[in-house]
């Protein structure tokens, strides 16, 4: 049992509810699906759960009961209740004692079980001396009218008001749930469990609650020390490591605005009364529709209207409708990571699933976010995302039909006719008469998208109102009742703007089409059109004076090639339809194919600007295609990914090079995409990962008798054993890369082994070897004209320099390494060199130019988003505080 500290801590902490949900579990009775559903509880010691006595008030002692955790032994394991307080409900509904229950856990032989983690509890919880905030873990039905709602567990915040005279808490604002009832209540600053929640404050009362504080449990008639037992130190400690003044930058870039928005007041109106309606509970909304219709603009108005009741906004787009691959729930978690601040993108690149959804959790934690999900079309696409803390509001728009939470969709239409003339007026003006404004919308369906791309060609002055109707056939009645549900017949009502165009226009607008990234560089277009930038921008410039393609504003670029235009997905989609009616899909991504293929081939890592506007389209490309080329691309893909630390994109091209490769029989290039995938595991500290993906690239390479291929595993595997400090294996792996190396006669890699095994030498303590295994590498590479490998020979130097004590020998080779990066302009090896002298500095006791130098070393790794590197300096910082604290 672990004894909670007296004092308080100095300010407050903010709390990840979802790693709490792991001492917290759902009371029921039969088969655990919800159906029957008593209440909350809480692991309060191995084998033993505490709750309320009035929840299982009609299970006799010794009866089954199901217990339904996150633990999979507590689930598995058979429940029975051992001990209760008195039955004594008062008129009111409210007990004139404590209310407290427990139960016991046991395995199939009956005995308690144990081997799972438990909260830490403050056994002599008091009263605090005025309102304090304290947060309850709390299982409720999403929806509570419906009893096939499945519980979830959630957070809710209570605060603290007063003690009565049966030693009960009574607890103000937080919302009253139904089956909070058992919960276990948190004092934040304390990091403990201190009470049970017992119920709301009265019958029907809508908020508040009464709870039992944990020094009332002696009234169960066990010894205390029995209901006890914390050993989830680590599990525990880390939900409330998170300040809730942790800085945090909204991720709200939707391609529109809500200016523009008119109309769609009910469902406005129906957004809202959720919000109002909520009591503070979380909301998920779906909003349903086909294309066009609307969703996301309604989802974006009622964000910005809205949006000072929320602490922070977060929009993202799965592009579900648009291209091969649309995003899954792990890439969101990515993208909105680095958008909210609460990771770099090396940082991201380096988590997996569950450590980038306990970061996002982390993050959101005591904040109020409202959240636009647009264009999803799996519930798997939201695993993890979704949030059930208080005041969050979540949006999730589909043109499928999704229920969430057992949530109806709400689900749009076309507008009304006074809302698609007051969308036109608002575009184009009201000067237009009103007869021709009325038939325009008619013939437009009254579709948003339809309606808006034709009034900005009418407002550029490109062409009158008149021509445009004529080029719109006449809409059945039909169609004005009912979802269109044939693309023909929105096509039919956008083809007089495309007829309008000249015919290398046409052709534009056909390559934009076939391009298959959210946003096209014009760099990426001029090579579909197969002209200059030059004459690639006067085009595109006509697509957006014809309103069938705007501007991205949201990635500027004073670069030319790198500058962005985007559409409606259904723009897109008819520029698509198109191109394969005219035979131009095929030719367009062929050339895209040879363009990227062509630019890769030439990137040897110095322009990041450009692979990053570009790695979403290269990946989609690469990935939407089944022959050799394509496979090609996805091996570029990789090793570019590897370069700038894309790890997703990386292995995304490795993998989808990996299948086709071993679908073509050709294990050569299969043995090179295994090794790439093993780099991508390295990178991310995944060891055992990446060896299994080594071995697996030496069994291709070996069979293929790929000398290259068979250096390349042998070089990783050996690079895994040096980094868990294995200097033997290491060595054996890089001497059989050295010999097949030289079989293929690829220098630059023996190289390269020669500073690995510098490294090795280090690690057997081997300085002289070390210096001169550097030693040979730095000559190697001046003969080579190399100037990086001369550099990284140099720091190697250093660090053998500085891990033999000789400080004025590491100190000349760090500043003359530091020399070569800044020369070369490489800043993060630069940094890398000044990190090394402020090792030097530490080690001769110079802590202020210790600390001088590794701060400006932070603050380049925070510029390149180096996340390896920061974690090597953090090393240094320990190590130089603890020599500030003891000079």
């Amino acid at each position: 049992m672990e004894l909670v500290p007296g004092r308080r801590m100095m300010a407050a902490v903010g709390i990840d509810d979802r790693r709490l949900f792991r001492f917290a579990v759902r009371v029921e009775q039969g088969a655990g699906d919800g159906s029957g559903f008593l209440g909350s509880g809480f692991i309060a010691a191995p084998g033993l759960i505490l709750t309320c006595a009035h929840v299982v008030k009609d299970v006799d002692d010794g009866r089954p009961l199901r217990i339904v955790s996150e633990l999979p032994q507590v689930n598995a394991a058979t429940a029975v209740v051992v001990a209760r307080t008195a039955d004594r409900p008062g008129p009111d509904g409210l007990w004139d004692g404590p209310d407290l229950a427990l139960i016991e856990l046991r395995d199939d032989r009956g005995r308690r079980i144990d081997g799972h983690p438990c909260p830490r509890l403050d056994l002599a919880a008091a009263p605090p001396p005025g309102p304090a905030r304290r947060r309850a873990i709390v299982a409720a039905r999403p929806n509570p009218g419906n009893d096939r709602s499945v519980p979830r567990l959630r957070g809710v915040d209570f605060t603290w008001e007063s003690l009565d005279d049966q030693g009960f808490w009574w607890l103000t604002g937080g919302h009253a749930l139904q089956g909070m009832s058992g919960g276990m209540l948190i004092d934040p600053d304390r990091r403990a469990v201190c009470a049970v929640v017992n119920n709301s404050r009265g019958l029907g009362a809508p908020t508040g609650a009464l709870a039992t504080p944990l020094s009332e449990l002696a009234a169960l008639g066990v010894p205390v020390d029995a209901v006890t037992g914390f050993n989830g130190a680590t599990e525990w400690d880390a939900a409330f490591d998170r300040r809730p003044d942790s800085p945090w930058r909204d991720h709200w870039n939707p391609g529109l605005s809500g200016r523009n928005f008119v109309g769609r007041r009910n469902e406005l109106d129906k957004l809202r009364s959720r919000l109002d309606e909520s009591g503070g509970l979380a909301v998920v909304q779906s909003i349903g529709g086909f294309g066009g219709v609307g969703k996301t603009a309604l989802a974006v108005a009622f964000a910005d209207r809205l949006r000072d009741r929320f602490d922070g906004r977060v929009f993202h787009d799965f592009a579900s409708y648009r291209g091969p691959v649309p995003d899954t729930s792990t890439d969101a978690l990515g993208t909105v990571l680095v958008g909210v601040g609460a990771a770099t993108p090396n940082e991201v690149e380096l988590l997996d699933h569950r450590a980038r959804a306990d970061r996002w959790h982390a993050a959101v934690a005591d904040r109020r976010i409202l959240m636009v999900w647009d264009n999803v079309d799996s519930a798997a696409q939201l695993d993890d995302l979704l949030l059930r803390g208080d005041g969050c509001f979540t949006i999730v728009t589909t043109r499928d039909r999704l229920r969430i939470d057992d949530e109806p969709t709400l689900r749009l239409d076309v507008l009304d006719e006074a809302d698609a003339i007051a969308m036109f007026h608002r575009l184009a003006g009201a000067h237009h008469p009103p007869g021709l404004v009325a038939e325009l919308i008619r013939r437009d369906l009254y579709m948003p998208v339809l309606i808006a791309t034709h009034a900005r060609e009418i407002a550029g002055e490109e062409v009158a109102i008149e021509e445009v109707i004529a080029d719109l056939p006449d809409p059945s009645e039909a169609r004005q009742q009912a979802d269109p549900r044939h693309l023909q017949d929105l096509f039919e009502r956008l083809s007089g703007s495309y007829n309008r165009l000249e015919p290398e226009e046409q052709q534009a607008f056909r390559a934009f089409g076939a391009h298959p990234g959210a946003s096209a560089t014009l760099g990426s277009l001029a090579a579909a059109m197969d002209c200059g930038l030059r004459e690639a921008e006067r085009r595109m410039r006509a697509l957006v004076r014809a309103g069938l393609a705007d501007r991205n504003l949201k990635r500027l670029s004073t670069e030319l090639a790198l500058r962005q235009y985007r559409s409606h997905d259904l723009l897109r989609v008819f520029g698509c339809y198109l191109a394969e009616a005219q035979d131009d899909l095929v030719a367009s991504r062929i050339a895209l194919v040879h363009h990227y293929l062509d630019r890769l081939g030439r990137d040897f890592g110095e322009d990041p600007d450009w692979f990053t506007a570009e790695a979403d389209t290269i990946r989609l490309l690469a990935t939407g295609g089944e022959d050799a080329m394509h496979a090609h691309l996805g091996r570029f893909l990789g090793y570019r990914g590897l370069r700038y630390c894309a790890y997703d994109d990386a292995e995304a091209g490795f993998r989808h090079a990996e299948r086709l490769d071993i679908a073509r029989g050709d294990d050569r290039r299969t043995g090179h995409s295994r090794w790439g995938l093993g780099e991508v595991a390295r990178l991310r500290g995944q060891l055992d990962d990446a060896a299994a993906r080594y071995a697996a690239a030496l069994e291709r390479s070996e069979t293929a008798g790929d000398p290259g291929g068979i250096g390349n595993a042998r070089r990783g595997l050996g690079e895994v054993a040096q980094l868990r400090g294995d200097a033997e294996l290491a060595e054996r792996h890089y001497t059989a890369a050295i010999a097949a190396y030289r079989e293929a006669g690829f220098s630059h890699g023996l190289v390269y082994l020669e500073r690995g095994l510098g490294r090795v030498a280090i690690l057997r303590g081997e300085f002289t070897l070390a210096a001169a295994r550097f030693a040979a590498a730095l000559e190697a590479s001046e003969s080579e004209g190399d100037a990086y490998g001369i550099a990284f020979a140099l720091l190697g130097l250093g660090d053998t320099a500085l891990a033999a004590g000789d400080l004025d020998e590491a100190e000349a080779r760090f500043t003359d390494a530091q020399a070569r990066f800044t020369t070369g302009g490489d800043a993060v090896g630069a940094a890398s060199a000044v990190q090394g002298l402020g090792k030097v500095a530490l080690a001769l006791g110079h802590t202020a130019l210790a600390r001088e130098r590794f701060e400006e070393v932070e603050r380049v790794y925070r510029e390149h988003d180096v996340a390896r590197n920061l974690a090597d300096l953090k090393d240094d910082f320990a190590r130089l505080e603890a020599a500030e604290l003891n000079p």
